[in-house]
């Protein structure tokens, strides 16, 4: 019963991305299947901006803040339990690649604890952890600055995604 709705879930946020055009959120830089990470990067902070001007573009709406993000818990949880879920829609929509994807199970955990502090964060809460997450990494682990980049991606992206099957 469990495989079954995981299968569900996975096959429901896939056509949720497949029909609403959001898999151009990477674009491919290469034909192949591999990334540059300076490339990652600066898509990732160029996605950053755009989405700091799109919050001042509603300045006159009230943000509920401090209200528990749905997302970030379950994104969290399943992180905590070993990250299959996550790693598994991350590798299939081709944010990670394999290598990033065994890093990324042998952390899920103490990233899923440390997601804890952004359940509080509200809307910005992907934003936050796609600019903390690998400051973190760099403090905790000995992971490079490559992988740090592309699994904080994957976590936010996973978060927004999360966000999306909650509204």
């Amino acid at each position: 019963m469990n495989k079954s709705l995981k299968k569900y879930c996975l096959s429901f946020m896939s056509a949720i991305l497949l029909s609403s055009g959001l898999l151009m959120v990477v674009p491919k830089a290469h034909a192949s299947e591999t990334y540059d990470s300076d490339y990652i990067a600066q898509r990732s902070q160029i996605a950053y901006q755009q989405s700091l001007n799109a919050d001042h573009n509603n300045e006159g709406q009230i943000d509920v803040q401090g209200v528990k993000s749905k997302a970030v818990v379950k994104v969290g949880q399943l992180l905590r339990a070993g990250g299959d879920e996550v790693i598994d829609a991350a590798r299939s929509f081709k944010i990670i690649d394999a290598s990033t994807a065994r890093t990324f199970k042998s952390n899920s955990k103490k990233i899923g604890n440390w997601l804890t502090k952004f359940e509080n964060a509200g809307a910005n809460a992907a934003n936050e952890v796609r600019t903390q997450l690998p400051v973190w990494f760099k403090e905790n682990t000995k992971v490079s600055k490559g992988v740090a980049e592309n699994i904080s991606i994957a976590v936010s992206w996973a978060i927004r995604m999360a966000d999306i099957l909650f509204l």
